[in-house]
């Protein structure tokens, strides 16, 4: 081994914890790096498939993210036409919305451990009937309150996309090209809301807003069939040889491969609440958190009333402004956001010689300030709704802070994945669990703010928060690396 691949080991055993044999030849990426973590020559070990099948794999899990949220923003542009068919308001319609919002955040505590040891696909398969269950049963329901149970099941089910699916492409894929499969899924997690407006809209319109339910059942539906026939078990010990037969089929079996010497304890379901310690997970998180909540679930949660109530539109018409504005916003983000922050890496490693993971976040700085300056238009442009096409400058804040949030998330999951991939799972739970708590509170404040104080001084309050939470990301910026040393490394999951 050469002195600088053995310095790029060791260093990269110390900040990410993934250990690498000396003893073997050590495998590089096509750019002449050690890859991290090093596969195996087990044909079985998930690095080693071919490269169809790794994006078989992320389009799978991709999907199943989209139509998780998808299935809970459908309805977003007809919450004043639900409100009128259950007798009840707008802002309580759109509690449909918001309850399968927490309980995808709840619903994360319970998968992703199970997935850490049962394995990925078993969790997949379960998770996702229930919230095909649940939807039809929201779906048909009779009453207001039956159908906000049945959508807090359908947030249960749909949460194994928001977590899970991370973890499966964390499984399949070394670090110089893990950041832009992860912005695939998170490109598909956060943009499912966004594009569900479009159809959801107009379905309300002209079949009715129960098929804003009854379509993402039948499309969630069609994700799980794919998940049973092409969706494969990632999960892999390293380290330990197998303990079942191996074969050409076996990590297709409903039951998946269960992790080897390892059973579920109580324990496992408190592992997200020991990242904590790691404080560059909490600061990161929180910011991302307020991110997605702000320029993501605020514009949608609340334009459907907003348009109602200021240009007289219906449901279909707010559909395509919100999901136009928003999806064109959040695939650009992408567009530039992936590729973006794998280069960053890889420029890192070659100037300074072993990973950082922190030169990811600076993929974040367009965002930090298109996000307050997104928030302040689409404010004013509501606050100012007497003046003729203020409406497009509405568009144009929700498209821009879309791009924002998604030039946040992906580099920031990205970068907790490289530094805990061991513990990848639980660290996207903590993420998903911030962003899934703080953003469900939108219906209940954000309307009523903007009445009270004028919606140009609540977008100038949330522009302001924006940065607030940013400062501490700075912090990790500059001494994250230090920090982290500092810290030390999880013990858990370790052979994962």
């Amino acid at each position: 081994m050469t002195e600088f691949a053995m310095d790029a080991a060791e260093t990269e055993k110390r900040s990410i914890g993934e250990v690498e044999s000396k003893e073997e030849p050590v495998k590089l990426d096509h750019h002449g790096l050690p890859l991290i973590p090093q596969p195996s020559d087990d044909p079985e070990d998930p690095l080693n498939w071919s490269r169809s099948q790794k994006y078989i794999i992320v389009a799978i899990a991709s999907l199943v993210a989209f139509f998780g949220t998808f299935a809970l923003a459908s309805s977003n542009p007809a919450y004043a036409q639900i409100g009128l068919a259950l007798d009840v308001t707008a802002i309580e319609a759109s509690y449909i919305g918001t309850i399968g919002i927490a309980a995808a955040g709840l619903g994360s505590f319970i998968w992703a451990p199970i997935s850490n040891v049962y394995g990925r696909r078993p969790v997949l398969i379960f998770s996702q009937a229930i919230a095909i269950a649940a939807g039809f049963g929201a779906a048909f329901a009779k009453t207001y309150g039956t159908i906000i149970v049945g959508r807090f099941f359908t947030g249960l089910g749909v949460a194994s996309g928001n977590v899970v699916t991370f973890a499966v492409v964390s499984d399949v894929f070394c670090l110089h090209e893990r950041g832009k499969m992860l912005g695939l899924v998170t490109v598909a997690l956060i943009n499912g809301p966004h594009v569900a407006s479009l159809p959801g809209g107009f379905i309300a319109q002209n079949v009715g807003w129960r098929w804003t339910i009854i379509l993402p059942s039948i499309l969630t539906a069609v994700c799980w069939v794919l998940i049973i026939v092409a969706l494969p078990e990632t999960l892999y010990v390293r380290g330990i040889p197998p303990t079942e037969p191996t074969g050409k089929y076996y990590r297709m079996r409903i039951t998946g491969t269960k992790a080897a010497h390892k059973k579920l304890t109580l324990i496992d379901f408190a592992r997200p609440f020991q990242m904590l310690k790691y404080f560059p997970i909490v600061v990161l998180g929180f910011f991302a958190a307020v991110a997605f909540t702000l320029g993501s679930v605020m514009p949608a949660q609340t334009v459907s009333a907003l348009f109602r109530t200021f240009y007289g539109w219906g449901s279909a018409r707010t559909g395509v402004a919100l999901s136009v504005s928003t999806t064109v916003g959040g695939v650009l983000g992408e567009v530039v956001s992936g590729p973006v922050i794998d280069k960053l890496m890889e420029r890192a490693r070659k100037r300074e010689g072993h990973v950082r993971p922190e030169a990811r976040l600076h993929g974040m700085w367009p965002a930090i300030f298109l996000l307050p300056g997104g928030l302040l238009i689409f404010g004013f442009s509501i606050a100012n709704h007497e003046l003729k096409r203020s409406y497009i400058g509405a568009a144009v804040g929700m498209a821009v802070t879309c791009f924002a949030v998604q030039m946040i998330q992906t580099p920031i999951i990205a970068y907790c994945v490289d530094c805990y991939k061991p513990q990848s799972a639980e660290v996207v739970q903590l993420l998903n669990f911030a962003r899934q708590e703080i953003s469900f509170t939108v219906g209940f404040w954000s309307i009523r703010y903007g009445d009270e104080v004028g919606f140009q001084f609540s977008g100038l309050t949330y522009a302001l928060v924006s940065v607030l939470f940013f400062l501490p990301v700075l912090w990790i910026m500059i001494y994250g690396e230090r920090i982290r040393a500092r810290l030390g490394e999880p013990t858990f999951n370790k052979d994962i």
